[in-house]
Protein backbone atom coordinates (compact mmCIF):
# COMPACT_ATOMS: atom_id res chain seq x y z
CA UNK A 1 0.00 0.00 0.00
CA UNK A 2 1.01 3.83 -0.77
CA UNK A 3 2.26 5.65 1.95
CA UNK A 4 1.37 9.72 1.39
CA UNK A 5 3.48 12.55 2.16
CA UNK A 6 2.56 15.86 1.59
CA UNK A 7 5.42 18.26 1.01
CA UNK A 8 3.71 21.34 3.20
CA UNK A 9 4.29 18.76 6.31
CA UNK A 10 8.09 19.79 6.18
CA UNK A 11 7.81 23.48 5.27
CA UNK A 12 7.63 23.37 0.98
CA UNK A 13 5.55 25.46 0.46
CA UNK A 14 5.06 27.40 -2.48
CA UNK A 15 6.05 31.25 -2.46
CA UNK A 16 9.79 33.08 -2.92
CA UNK A 17 11.35 30.86 -0.27
CA UNK A 18 15.54 30.82 -0.59
CA UNK A 19 15.41 26.96 1.74
CA UNK A 20 13.01 25.17 -0.36
CA UNK A 21 16.37 23.39 -2.11
CA UNK A 22 17.21 22.48 1.20
CA UNK A 23 14.10 21.07 3.01
CA UNK A 24 13.78 18.84 0.15
CA UNK A 25 17.03 17.60 0.89
CA UNK A 26 16.36 16.55 4.38
CA UNK A 27 12.71 15.32 3.63
CA UNK A 28 14.75 12.60 1.06
CA UNK A 29 17.03 12.11 3.65
CA UNK A 30 14.04 11.24 5.94
CA UNK A 31 12.75 9.24 3.15
CA UNK A 32 15.80 6.66 2.40
CA UNK A 33 15.24 3.31 2.31
CA UNK A 34 11.22 3.75 2.27
CA UNK A 35 9.29 2.21 -0.91
CA UNK A 36 5.71 3.33 -1.53
CA UNK A 37 5.75 6.47 -0.97
CA UNK A 38 3.86 8.98 -2.84
CA UNK A 39 4.74 13.00 -2.47
CA UNK A 40 2.50 15.47 -2.83
CA UNK A 41 3.07 19.39 -3.05
CA UNK A 42 0.60 22.26 -3.07
CA UNK A 43 0.14 24.20 -6.18
CA UNK A 44 1.78 27.05 -6.83
CA UNK A 45 5.16 28.63 -7.30
CA UNK A 46 8.38 27.46 -5.93
CA UNK A 47 11.58 28.61 -6.19
CA UNK A 48 14.77 27.17 -5.99
CA UNK A 49 18.08 28.37 -4.80
CA UNK A 50 21.50 26.87 -5.28
CA UNK A 51 23.15 25.41 -1.83
CA UNK A 52 26.28 23.61 -1.20
CA UNK A 53 27.80 20.97 -1.77
CA UNK A 54 27.79 21.35 -5.60
CA UNK A 55 27.74 18.04 -7.47
CA UNK A 56 30.40 17.29 -9.96
CA UNK A 57 29.14 15.12 -12.61
CA UNK A 58 29.94 14.14 -16.23
CA UNK A 59 26.91 14.56 -18.38
CA UNK A 60 26.97 12.96 -21.94
CA UNK A 61 26.87 15.83 -24.54
CA UNK A 62 27.24 18.87 -21.82
CA UNK A 63 29.92 20.81 -21.30
CA UNK A 64 32.56 20.27 -18.43
CA UNK A 65 31.84 22.10 -15.38
CA UNK A 66 33.43 22.63 -11.68
CA UNK A 67 30.17 21.42 -10.08
CA UNK A 68 26.57 21.81 -10.17
CA UNK A 69 23.79 22.51 -7.78
CA UNK A 70 21.06 20.41 -7.37
CA UNK A 71 16.89 20.85 -6.65
CA UNK A 72 15.80 17.64 -6.50
CA UNK A 73 18.01 14.61 -5.89
CA UNK A 74 17.09 11.44 -5.57
CA UNK A 75 19.55 8.70 -5.19
CA UNK A 76 18.46 5.16 -4.53
CA UNK A 77 14.64 5.61 -4.31
CA UNK A 78 12.33 2.63 -5.62
CA UNK A 79 8.51 2.97 -5.89
CA UNK A 80 8.46 6.40 -5.59
CA UNK A 81 5.59 8.96 -6.81
CA UNK A 82 6.00 12.48 -7.01
CA UNK A 83 3.05 14.47 -7.60
CA UNK A 84 4.18 18.15 -8.09
CA UNK A 85 0.05 19.20 -8.48
CA UNK A 86 0.47 21.54 -11.04
CA UNK A 87 3.12 23.23 -9.49
CA UNK A 88 5.67 25.76 -11.22
CA UNK A 89 8.92 25.17 -10.10
CA UNK A 90 11.40 28.43 -10.45
CA UNK A 91 15.36 27.74 -10.42
CA UNK A 92 18.03 30.47 -9.89
CA UNK A 93 21.65 30.18 -11.53
CA UNK A 94 22.51 27.53 -13.62
CA UNK A 95 21.18 24.91 -11.21
CA UNK A 96 20.33 20.85 -12.70
CA UNK A 97 16.93 20.83 -11.32
CA UNK A 98 15.89 17.19 -11.09
CA UNK A 99 18.60 14.12 -10.75
CA UNK A 100 17.76 10.92 -10.75
CA UNK A 101 20.64 8.36 -9.81
CA UNK A 102 20.40 4.27 -9.35
CA UNK A 103 16.40 4.41 -9.06
CA UNK A 104 13.99 2.07 -9.83
CA UNK A 105 9.92 2.63 -10.40
CA UNK A 106 9.74 6.22 -10.16
CA UNK A 107 6.80 8.64 -11.65
CA UNK A 108 7.46 12.28 -12.01
CA UNK A 109 4.09 14.25 -12.81
CA UNK A 110 2.29 17.43 -12.96
CA UNK A 111 5.06 20.12 -12.54
CA UNK A 112 7.00 23.34 -14.62
CA UNK A 113 10.90 24.08 -14.67
CA UNK A 114 11.87 27.31 -15.69
CA UNK A 115 14.53 29.69 -14.84
CA UNK A 116 13.80 33.27 -13.51
CA UNK A 117 17.07 34.56 -15.48
CA UNK A 118 17.41 31.81 -18.73
CA UNK A 119 20.91 31.16 -20.03
CA UNK A 120 19.88 32.78 -23.27
CA UNK A 121 18.85 36.00 -24.63
CA UNK A 122 16.68 37.62 -27.12
CA UNK A 123 16.37 40.59 -29.00
CA UNK A 124 14.08 41.88 -31.72
CA UNK A 125 16.34 43.41 -34.92
CA UNK A 126 15.06 46.68 -35.85
CA UNK A 127 17.50 47.49 -38.77
CA UNK A 128 19.91 45.34 -40.86
CA UNK A 129 21.30 45.51 -43.51
CA UNK A 130 24.68 44.05 -44.85
CA UNK A 131 27.02 44.64 -42.70
CA UNK A 132 24.92 46.35 -39.62
CA UNK A 133 22.28 45.50 -37.75
CA UNK A 134 20.16 47.24 -34.72
CA UNK A 135 19.15 45.09 -32.30
CA UNK A 136 16.52 45.70 -29.08
CA UNK A 137 17.45 44.03 -26.12
CA UNK A 138 15.44 44.37 -22.99
CA UNK A 139 17.42 45.64 -20.30
CA UNK A 140 15.46 44.22 -17.37
CA UNK A 141 14.49 40.96 -19.12
CA UNK A 142 17.94 40.38 -20.16
CA UNK A 143 21.35 42.99 -18.62
CA UNK A 144 23.36 43.23 -21.01
CA UNK A 145 26.14 46.32 -21.59
CA UNK A 146 29.03 46.39 -24.71
CA UNK A 147 32.35 46.44 -23.48
CA UNK A 148 35.73 46.62 -26.03
CA UNK A 149 33.76 45.17 -29.30
CA UNK A 150 31.99 42.67 -27.16
CA UNK A 151 28.29 42.34 -25.72
CA UNK A 152 28.31 41.10 -22.43
CA UNK A 153 24.82 39.47 -20.97
CA UNK A 154 24.52 39.02 -17.05
CA UNK A 155 23.19 36.34 -15.09
CA UNK A 156 22.91 36.23 -11.51
CA UNK A 157 25.61 34.84 -10.84
CA UNK A 158 27.77 35.02 -14.26
CA UNK A 159 28.25 37.59 -17.18
CA UNK A 160 29.25 35.95 -20.39
CA UNK A 161 30.19 37.55 -24.18
CA UNK A 162 27.97 36.43 -26.96
CA UNK A 163 29.56 34.05 -29.01
CA UNK A 164 26.38 32.55 -31.17
CA UNK A 165 23.02 34.19 -32.80
CA UNK A 166 20.01 32.84 -34.00
CA UNK A 167 17.70 34.69 -35.78
CA UNK A 168 13.76 33.38 -35.74
CA UNK A 169 10.94 34.60 -37.99
CA UNK A 170 8.67 36.46 -36.05
CA UNK A 171 5.54 35.04 -37.53
CA UNK A 172 6.44 31.57 -37.60
CA UNK A 173 8.49 30.96 -34.58
CA UNK A 174 10.72 29.17 -36.23
CA UNK A 175 14.21 30.05 -37.57
CA UNK A 176 13.95 32.49 -40.09
CA UNK A 177 14.39 31.21 -43.61
CA UNK A 178 17.40 32.13 -45.52
CA UNK A 179 19.42 32.35 -42.07
CA UNK A 180 21.56 29.77 -40.22
CA UNK A 181 23.54 29.29 -36.78
CA UNK A 182 25.36 32.78 -36.69
CA UNK A 183 28.86 32.08 -35.32
CA UNK A 184 31.07 35.09 -33.75
CA UNK A 185 34.36 34.32 -33.12
CA UNK A 186 35.62 34.60 -28.99
CA UNK A 187 38.38 34.06 -27.23
CA UNK A 188 37.48 30.16 -26.96
CA UNK A 189 35.19 29.67 -30.08
CA UNK A 190 37.94 29.89 -32.50
CA UNK A 191 35.86 30.03 -35.30
CA UNK A 192 32.91 32.56 -36.82
CA UNK A 193 32.36 36.13 -37.93
CA UNK A 194 34.48 38.81 -35.93
CA UNK A 195 31.63 41.64 -34.77
CA UNK A 196 32.08 44.91 -33.51
CA UNK A 197 29.29 45.35 -30.43
CA UNK A 198 27.98 48.60 -29.60
CA UNK A 199 25.72 50.22 -27.12
CA UNK A 200 23.50 52.82 -28.96
CA UNK A 201 21.18 53.57 -26.19
CA UNK A 202 20.18 52.17 -22.84
CA UNK A 203 18.05 48.87 -24.72
CA UNK A 204 19.44 48.89 -28.71
CA UNK A 205 23.48 47.18 -29.20
CA UNK A 206 24.19 47.63 -32.75
CA UNK A 207 26.13 44.90 -34.39
CA UNK A 208 28.37 45.64 -37.24
CA UNK A 209 30.78 43.85 -39.31
CA UNK A 210 33.74 44.49 -41.64
CA UNK A 211 35.68 43.23 -45.07
CA UNK A 212 34.06 40.10 -46.49
CA UNK A 213 32.25 39.63 -43.39
CA UNK A 214 28.32 39.91 -44.18
CA UNK A 215 25.29 39.00 -42.25
CA UNK A 216 22.54 36.53 -43.49
CA UNK A 217 20.48 37.74 -46.85
CA UNK A 218 17.35 36.41 -45.27
CA UNK A 219 17.85 38.16 -42.07
CA UNK A 220 14.95 41.03 -41.58
CA UNK A 221 13.82 43.80 -39.07
CA UNK A 222 11.13 42.46 -37.02
CA UNK A 223 12.79 39.18 -36.67
CA UNK A 224 13.92 37.79 -33.40
CA UNK A 225 17.60 37.45 -32.25
CA UNK A 226 18.82 34.45 -29.58
CA UNK A 227 21.79 35.04 -28.42
CA UNK A 228 24.02 32.18 -27.15
CA UNK A 229 26.46 33.01 -23.89
CA UNK A 230 26.27 29.92 -21.16
CA UNK A 231 28.03 27.07 -21.77
CA UNK A 232 25.66 23.89 -22.21
CA UNK A 233 25.44 22.25 -18.07
CA UNK A 234 22.37 21.31 -17.00
CA UNK A 235 19.77 19.23 -18.64
CA UNK A 236 15.95 19.83 -16.39
CA UNK A 237 16.00 16.16 -15.60
CA UNK A 238 19.21 14.06 -15.41
CA UNK A 239 18.69 10.51 -14.74
CA UNK A 240 21.54 7.83 -14.55
CA UNK A 241 21.34 4.17 -14.20
CA UNK A 242 18.17 4.08 -12.99
CA UNK A 243 14.93 1.74 -14.26
CA UNK A 244 11.14 2.20 -14.95
CA UNK A 245 11.09 6.23 -15.15
CA UNK A 246 8.02 7.44 -16.28
CA UNK A 247 7.59 11.29 -16.51
CA UNK A 248 3.88 12.35 -17.06
CA UNK A 249 2.43 15.95 -17.63
CA UNK A 250 5.60 18.09 -17.14
CA UNK A 251 6.32 21.42 -18.55
CA UNK A 252 9.70 22.00 -19.48
CA UNK A 253 9.95 26.23 -20.46
CA UNK A 254 14.36 26.26 -19.82
CA UNK A 255 17.06 24.38 -19.34
CA UNK A 256 20.58 25.40 -19.27
CA UNK A 257 21.03 22.07 -21.24
CA UNK A 258 18.72 19.16 -22.74
CA UNK A 259 14.76 19.11 -21.17
CA UNK A 260 15.49 15.49 -20.29
CA UNK A 261 18.70 13.40 -20.41
CA UNK A 262 18.29 9.63 -19.38
CA UNK A 263 22.40 7.78 -19.65
CA UNK A 264 22.39 4.04 -19.12
CA UNK A 265 18.42 3.68 -18.42
CA UNK A 266 16.17 0.91 -19.29
CA UNK A 267 12.57 1.63 -20.14
CA UNK A 268 11.97 5.38 -19.95
CA UNK A 269 8.33 6.65 -20.51
CA UNK A 270 7.43 10.19 -21.10
CA UNK A 271 3.69 11.12 -21.71
CA UNK A 272 2.14 14.15 -22.47
CA UNK A 273 5.91 15.82 -21.86
CA UNK A 274 6.35 19.44 -23.42
CA UNK A 275 8.88 21.21 -23.85
CA UNK A 276 8.24 25.18 -25.22
CA UNK A 277 8.58 28.68 -23.89
CA UNK A 278 6.21 29.75 -21.01
CA UNK A 279 3.80 31.81 -23.06
CA UNK A 280 3.63 35.06 -21.19
CA UNK A 281 7.99 35.46 -21.12
CA UNK A 282 7.67 35.96 -24.77
CA UNK A 283 10.60 33.99 -25.64
CA UNK A 284 10.58 32.26 -28.60
CA UNK A 285 13.27 29.99 -27.27
CA UNK A 286 13.16 26.61 -24.99
CA UNK A 287 15.48 24.73 -23.38
CA UNK A 288 19.32 25.18 -24.59
CA UNK A 289 19.86 21.96 -26.66
CA UNK A 290 17.84 18.74 -27.35
CA UNK A 291 14.19 18.38 -25.74
CA UNK A 292 15.05 14.83 -24.97
CA UNK A 293 18.33 13.13 -25.58
CA UNK A 294 18.71 9.16 -24.15
CA UNK A 295 22.23 7.89 -24.14
CA UNK A 296 23.01 3.84 -24.27
CA UNK A 297 19.91 2.94 -22.57
CA UNK A 298 18.64 -0.40 -23.14
CA UNK A 299 14.80 -2.07 -22.95
CA UNK A 300 11.86 0.52 -24.28
CA UNK A 301 11.99 4.10 -24.65
CA UNK A 302 8.10 5.47 -24.98
CA UNK A 303 7.24 9.02 -25.94
CA UNK A 304 3.07 9.41 -26.17
CA UNK A 305 1.66 12.80 -26.80
CA UNK A 306 4.81 14.67 -25.90
CA UNK A 307 5.10 18.33 -27.74
CA UNK A 308 8.60 19.63 -28.72
CA UNK A 309 8.78 23.15 -29.66
CA UNK A 310 11.06 26.13 -29.87
CA UNK A 311 14.08 23.68 -28.67
CA UNK A 312 17.22 24.84 -29.80
CA UNK A 313 18.33 21.37 -30.99
CA UNK A 314 16.91 18.33 -31.76
CA UNK A 315 13.71 16.65 -30.45
CA UNK A 316 14.61 13.08 -29.69
CA UNK A 317 18.17 11.65 -30.11
CA UNK A 318 18.81 8.44 -29.02
CA UNK A 319 22.64 6.85 -29.79
CA UNK A 320 25.00 4.77 -27.97
CA UNK A 321 28.78 5.91 -27.84
CA UNK A 322 31.84 5.03 -29.47
CA UNK A 323 35.08 4.94 -27.08
CA UNK A 324 38.31 5.41 -29.14
CA UNK A 325 40.72 2.34 -28.44
CA UNK A 326 43.90 3.72 -27.41
CA UNK A 327 45.97 0.43 -27.03
CA UNK A 328 45.97 -2.74 -25.18
CA UNK A 329 47.54 -4.14 -22.32
CA UNK A 330 47.53 -7.43 -22.17
CA UNK A 331 45.05 -10.28 -23.48
CA UNK A 332 42.56 -9.34 -21.27
CA UNK A 333 43.07 -5.32 -21.18
CA UNK A 334 42.05 -2.52 -23.24
CA UNK A 335 42.50 1.37 -22.78
CA UNK A 336 40.04 3.42 -23.81
CA UNK A 337 39.21 7.67 -24.36
CA UNK A 338 36.88 9.66 -25.43
CA UNK A 339 36.81 11.27 -29.16
CA UNK A 340 34.43 14.12 -28.17
CA UNK A 341 34.87 16.48 -25.04
CA UNK A 342 31.66 16.46 -23.92
CA UNK A 343 31.66 12.50 -23.13
CA UNK A 344 34.58 12.65 -21.25
CA UNK A 345 33.92 10.74 -17.69
CA UNK A 346 30.69 9.38 -18.88
CA UNK A 347 30.74 6.10 -18.21
CA UNK A 348 30.66 3.06 -21.28
CA UNK A 349 29.58 0.08 -19.78
CA UNK A 350 29.11 -2.37 -17.02
CA UNK A 351 30.00 -5.64 -15.94
CA UNK A 352 28.38 -7.98 -18.60
CA UNK A 353 27.81 -5.76 -21.12
CA UNK A 354 29.19 -6.76 -24.75
CA UNK A 355 31.56 -5.13 -26.09
CA UNK A 356 32.48 -4.42 -29.92
CA UNK A 357 35.66 -3.33 -31.74
CA UNK A 358 35.65 -2.25 -34.95
CA UNK A 359 37.61 0.20 -37.41
CA UNK A 360 36.00 3.73 -36.88
CA UNK A 361 36.18 4.29 -40.69
CA UNK A 362 33.82 0.95 -41.10
CA UNK A 363 32.38 0.58 -37.90
CA UNK A 364 31.56 -3.33 -38.40
CA UNK A 365 32.61 -5.30 -35.52
CA UNK A 366 35.78 -7.34 -35.85
CA UNK A 367 35.35 -8.84 -32.54
CA UNK A 368 33.10 -9.71 -29.49
CA UNK A 369 33.51 -10.04 -25.90
CA UNK A 370 32.21 -9.60 -22.70
CA UNK A 371 32.92 -7.11 -20.21
CA UNK A 372 34.39 -7.97 -16.77
CA UNK A 373 34.64 -4.68 -15.55
CA UNK A 374 35.88 -0.60 -16.44
CA UNK A 375 37.55 1.18 -14.57
CA UNK A 376 37.71 5.67 -15.17
CA UNK A 377 40.62 8.00 -13.89
CA UNK A 378 40.47 11.64 -13.32
CA UNK A 379 41.36 12.62 -17.02
CA UNK A 380 38.10 10.61 -17.94
CA UNK A 381 40.47 7.92 -19.44
CA UNK A 382 39.23 4.04 -19.37
CA UNK A 383 40.94 0.53 -18.56
CA UNK A 384 38.36 -2.23 -20.09
CA UNK A 385 38.53 -5.79 -18.71
CA UNK A 386 36.93 -8.52 -20.43
CA UNK A 387 36.11 -11.96 -19.99
CA UNK A 388 37.33 -13.04 -23.40
CA UNK A 389 40.52 -13.14 -25.07
CA UNK A 390 41.33 -9.83 -26.87
CA UNK A 391 43.04 -10.03 -30.51
CA UNK A 392 46.25 -8.64 -31.65
CA UNK A 393 44.81 -5.19 -32.76
CA UNK A 394 44.89 -3.94 -36.51
CA UNK A 395 46.52 -0.77 -37.36
CA UNK A 396 44.69 2.51 -38.07
CA UNK A 397 41.58 4.55 -35.93
CA UNK A 398 39.69 1.93 -33.65
CA UNK A 399 36.65 2.43 -31.45
CA UNK A 400 34.55 0.09 -29.35
CA UNK A 401 31.13 -0.17 -28.77
CA UNK A 402 28.73 -1.22 -26.15
CA UNK A 403 26.20 -3.51 -27.89
CA UNK A 404 24.13 -4.25 -25.01
CA UNK A 405 22.75 -0.56 -24.42
CA UNK A 406 20.47 0.27 -27.17
CA UNK A 407 16.53 0.15 -26.69
CA UNK A 408 13.70 0.02 -28.82
CA UNK A 409 11.98 3.32 -29.38
CA UNK A 410 7.86 4.51 -29.75
CA UNK A 411 6.95 7.94 -30.62
CA UNK A 412 3.82 8.26 -31.13
CA UNK A 413 0.76 11.22 -31.29
CA UNK A 414 4.13 13.72 -30.56
CA UNK A 415 4.56 17.29 -32.32
CA UNK A 416 8.05 18.45 -33.29
CA UNK A 417 8.29 22.34 -34.69
CA UNK A 418 9.76 25.65 -34.41
CA UNK A 419 13.08 24.31 -33.13
CA UNK A 420 16.62 24.87 -34.16
CA UNK A 421 17.65 21.22 -36.51
CA UNK A 422 15.98 18.26 -36.32
CA UNK A 423 12.81 16.36 -35.21
CA UNK A 424 14.57 12.25 -34.50
CA UNK A 425 17.66 11.02 -33.95
CA UNK A 426 17.19 6.99 -33.84
CA UNK A 427 20.45 5.11 -33.97
CA UNK A 428 18.99 2.62 -32.18
CA UNK A 429 17.69 -1.07 -32.49
CA UNK A 430 14.20 -0.53 -33.96
CA UNK A 431 11.66 2.48 -33.20
CA UNK A 432 8.15 2.82 -34.75
CA UNK A 433 7.24 6.46 -35.00
CA UNK A 434 3.46 7.27 -35.82
CA UNK A 435 0.86 10.12 -36.14
CA UNK A 436 3.70 12.75 -35.49
CA UNK A 437 3.82 16.20 -36.84
CA UNK A 438 7.14 17.13 -37.65
CA UNK A 439 7.75 20.60 -38.61
CA UNK A 440 11.06 21.28 -38.35
CA UNK A 441 13.81 23.40 -40.09
CA UNK A 442 16.20 20.68 -40.85
CA UNK A 443 15.38 16.78 -41.41
CA UNK A 444 12.73 15.28 -39.72
CA UNK A 445 14.47 12.12 -39.75
CA UNK A 446 18.37 11.85 -39.16
CA UNK A 447 20.29 8.99 -38.97
CA UNK A 448 23.69 8.87 -38.93
CA UNK A 449 26.67 6.91 -37.28
CA UNK A 450 29.97 8.09 -37.55
CA UNK A 451 33.07 8.26 -35.25
CA UNK A 452 34.18 11.51 -36.39
CA UNK A 453 33.24 14.23 -34.36
CA UNK A 454 30.13 13.27 -31.89
CA UNK A 455 31.24 9.65 -31.92
CA UNK A 456 27.51 8.53 -31.59
CA UNK A 457 27.25 5.01 -32.20
CA UNK A 458 23.77 2.43 -33.08
CA UNK A 459 23.49 0.65 -36.36
CA UNK A 460 19.93 0.42 -36.94
CA UNK A 461 17.90 -2.63 -37.53
CA UNK A 462 14.23 -1.25 -38.36
CA UNK A 463 12.57 1.74 -38.05
CA UNK A 464 8.79 2.06 -38.85
CA UNK A 465 7.41 5.82 -40.21
CA UNK A 466 3.80 5.56 -40.20
CA UNK A 467 1.04 7.71 -40.50
CA UNK A 468 3.41 11.01 -40.08
CA UNK A 469 2.95 14.63 -41.43
CA UNK A 470 5.92 16.04 -42.67
CA UNK A 471 5.17 20.15 -43.33
CA UNK A 472 7.77 22.17 -44.89
CA UNK A 473 10.33 20.51 -43.17
CA UNK A 474 14.38 21.11 -44.40
CA UNK A 475 14.18 24.88 -45.12
CA UNK A 476 17.51 24.96 -43.49
CA UNK A 477 19.63 23.00 -45.57
CA UNK A 478 22.61 22.89 -43.19
CA UNK A 479 20.49 21.04 -40.74
CA UNK A 480 20.05 17.73 -43.20
CA UNK A 481 18.98 17.95 -46.81
CA UNK A 482 15.38 16.80 -47.22
CA UNK A 483 12.55 15.43 -44.46
CA UNK A 484 14.37 11.90 -44.50
CA UNK A 485 17.96 11.63 -43.79
CA UNK A 486 20.45 8.47 -43.70
CA UNK A 487 24.11 9.89 -43.56
CA UNK A 488 26.57 7.18 -41.48
CA UNK A 489 30.11 8.01 -42.60
CA UNK A 490 31.58 4.56 -42.77
CA UNK A 491 32.89 2.53 -46.04
CA UNK A 492 30.98 -0.48 -46.61
CA UNK A 493 32.31 -3.20 -48.42
CA UNK A 494 29.68 -4.12 -51.52
CA UNK A 495 26.35 -5.74 -50.81
CA UNK A 496 26.97 -4.57 -47.05
CA UNK A 497 25.18 -1.69 -45.80
CA UNK A 498 25.47 0.47 -42.18
CA UNK A 499 21.54 0.55 -41.30
CA UNK A 500 18.72 -1.92 -42.06
CA UNK A 501 15.58 -1.39 -42.81
CA UNK A 502 13.50 1.95 -43.13
CA UNK A 503 9.88 1.66 -43.99
CA UNK A 504 8.03 4.88 -44.59
CA UNK A 505 4.00 3.59 -44.74
CA UNK A 506 1.14 6.14 -45.05
CA UNK A 507 2.62 9.54 -44.49
CA UNK A 508 2.06 12.70 -46.01
CA UNK A 509 4.61 14.62 -46.91
CA UNK A 510 3.58 18.59 -47.42
CA UNK A 511 6.39 19.92 -49.18
CA UNK A 512 7.94 23.35 -50.96
CA UNK A 513 9.90 21.35 -52.99
CA UNK A 514 10.61 17.42 -54.39
CA UNK A 515 13.18 16.74 -51.83
CA UNK A 516 11.87 13.75 -49.81
CA UNK A 517 14.65 11.16 -49.06
CA UNK A 518 18.19 11.70 -48.86
CA UNK A 519 19.38 8.46 -47.96
CA UNK A 520 23.02 6.37 -48.10
CA UNK A 521 24.16 3.01 -46.55
CA UNK A 522 20.90 1.75 -46.01
CA UNK A 523 20.22 -1.95 -46.62
CA UNK A 524 16.11 -1.96 -47.49
CA UNK A 525 13.93 0.77 -48.50
CA UNK A 526 10.27 0.38 -48.08
CA UNK A 527 7.27 3.08 -49.09
CA UNK A 528 3.75 2.06 -49.10
CA UNK A 529 0.70 4.12 -49.33
CA UNK A 530 2.57 7.89 -48.81
CA UNK A 531 1.36 11.63 -49.98
CA UNK A 532 2.96 14.04 -51.59
CA UNK A 533 0.94 17.46 -51.17
CA UNK A 534 3.07 20.55 -53.01
CA UNK A 535 3.09 24.15 -50.88
CA UNK A 536 4.45 27.30 -51.52
CA UNK A 537 5.98 28.41 -48.02
CA UNK A 538 9.37 28.78 -49.65
CA UNK A 539 11.36 29.08 -52.41
CA UNK A 540 11.82 25.59 -53.90
CA UNK A 541 15.93 24.33 -53.66
CA UNK A 542 17.27 21.58 -56.33
CA UNK A 543 17.59 18.28 -55.74
CA UNK A 544 14.98 15.34 -56.35
CA UNK A 545 12.81 13.63 -54.89
CA UNK A 546 14.23 10.33 -53.66
CA UNK A 547 18.67 11.20 -53.30
CA UNK A 548 19.18 7.46 -52.83
CA UNK A 549 22.89 6.27 -53.22
CA UNK A 550 25.39 3.04 -51.86
CA UNK A 551 21.54 1.38 -50.71
CA UNK A 552 20.20 -1.59 -51.10
CA UNK A 553 16.65 -2.28 -52.51
CA UNK A 554 14.58 0.47 -52.90
CA UNK A 555 9.93 -0.57 -53.33
CA UNK A 556 7.67 2.40 -53.93
CA UNK A 557 3.85 2.03 -54.13
CA UNK A 558 2.68 6.00 -53.23
CA UNK A 559 -1.11 3.82 -53.06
Amino acid sequence: MNKAVNAADWGILPGDHEKTTEKFGELMKALEGQTGIVLRMEPGEYHFYPQLPLKKLHISNHDACDGLAVGLSLKGIRDFTLDGGGSRWIFHTGMLPVHLENCNGLLLKKFSVDYHRPVYSQGEILEVSRQRMLVRIDGEKYPWYAERDRLIFQGEDCENAVHLCLEMDANTRGPAYGTEDLYFCTETQKVGRHPRFRAVSKDVAEISLEGEECFFAGSRPGNLLIFRHYPRTAPAIYAADSEDITCEGIRIHHAPGMGLLAERCENVSLKQVEVLPREETGRCFSVAADATHFVNCSGKIRLQDCRFESQMDDGVNVHGLYAVVCGRTDDYRLQLDWGHVMQRGVCLAKAGDELALMRADELRPFWRGKLKGIRTDQEGKMEAETEDVLPVLPQGRLVAENLTRSPAVFVENCVFRRNRARGVLLTCKNALVENCLFETSGAAVYLEGEAEYWYESGAVRELIFRKNRFVDCSYVPEWGGAPIVACPKVTCGEGSFFHGRVVLEENEFSCFDERLLQLRQVGEICMKKNRYIATKTYPTKPGKRFDIAECGSFQEDWG
